[in-house]
């Protein structure tokens, strides 16, 4: 793998107009699309007064086609730090020297007591999350019982993500109640191989396709700031358009010591959630939720923003190796961006 740098240029692009950005938005309103370069076309403009309104335009857009309800995902790291492959900027490889703690698959009963948690908190989905390519049949097997177990205790919409699959292991899925499975391309295919090199992009796309095809909701999305440039970030987008996910989580790097990425610089916080804004554009009916690294990378205020223009869900309660906000902080910061979270079962 190659270090990247961060680059935002791309081909040169005229940004949108004031009069261009409603043309766009009034556009998908009524059911139509952004091509390709019309998206570059947002994503170009610099104006912080033009960012915005294409912040409010993608607020609208949002609340056009979805409904106040965020979608807000908790997760457990069902087994850590034990991944053959090497995406640079993950910290459970194995290849890389991290302070991650590395364990195998967590009881039954400890991942039962965290969905548990979650949902006496406000979180309604679930889902098991595992490190490594793909699970062994043995911990397949453990997974599916955990399932089995969350479907009789809990009320939550159960969700995964379990590395690589087969057919067979999707319809197993479905029939033991996973809703929806998430197989995050990343990047562009382009700016891909400067991030991993253990598997191909073609790989990953044919989860989504497998996924696709077996009726499972998708979730697949990917990470800013990784060093890519802003074309490379349109391009992921629509790479991501033909598999219409139902939830697009938004990561930001947040660099990890011992990792080939732990020395990327971050980025102004106003460039990535103009981002998020336009990835609305392309995908106006998609649960775009804030996951890793939004609290570090965004801060309190540039969440807000994010929440208030184009996002609509968020990844709550810490993420795999890296804590997050109070579940009650998520909340009211949902509220002032005008969604109605769950009220959690355990506030006072």
């Amino acid at each position: 793998m190659t270090q990247p740098t961060t680059t935002l240029q791309s081909k040169a692009v005229q940004p949108a107009s004031r009069e261009r950005i409603a043309e766009l938005k009034t556009r998908v309103l009524g059911g139509g699309e952004v091509c390709f370069d019309e998206a570059l076309e947002l994503i170009a403009v610099d104006e912080p007064a033009l960012v915005d309104f294409i912040l409010e335009c993608a607020r609208e857009i949002t609340f056009h086609f979805n409904t106040d309800k965020p979608g807000l995902c908790s997760l457990v790291n069902a087994k850590s730090n034990l991944c053959g492959e090497d995406c640079g900027f993950c910290s459970q490889s194995v290849r890389f020297e991290t302070k991650v703690d590395r364990y195998q698959m967590m009881p039954a009963d400890e991942v039962v007591r965290a969905a548990k948690d979650f949902e006496k908190k406000g979180a309604e989905n679930f889902c098991i999350v595992t490190s490594g390519g793909e699970l062994t049949d043995e911990e397949f097997e453990k997974v599916l019982e955990i399932y089995k177990r969350l479907q009789v205790e809990t009320k939550m919409n159960l969700d995964g993500s379990l590395g690589f699959l087969t057919a067979e292991r999707v319809q197993r899925l479905k029939e033991t109640g996973v809703r929806r499975f998430n197989n995050n391309l990343q990047s562009s295919r382009e700016f891909y191989p400067n991030i991993v090199s253990t598997h191909t992009y073609d790989k990953r796309l044919e989860t989504l396709k497998l996924l696709q095809d077996g009726n499972l909701e998708i979730c697949s999305g990917g990470i800013l700031a990784m060093g890519e440039s802003r074309e490379d970030r349109i391009k992921l987008a629509f790479e991501l358009k033909p598999y219409k996910p139902h939830c697009l989580p938004m990561n930001i790097l947040d660099p990890r010591p011992g990792t080939p990425l732990e020395k990327q610089m971050p980025e102004n916080p106003l460039e990535l959630v103009k981002t998020i804004a336009v990835y609305r554009f392309i995908h106006p009916k998609s649960n775009i939720k804030l996951a890793g690294g939004r609290e570090v990378r965004l801060g309190d205020e540039y969440q807000q923003k994010a929440l208030s223009g184009g996002a609509n869900g968020l990844i709550v309660g810490g993420y795999l190796t890296t804590e997050g906000n109070p579940i009650q902080k998520d909340f009211e910061m949902l509220k002032q961006a005008g969604f109605k979270p769950s009220r959690p079962q355990a506030a006072s």
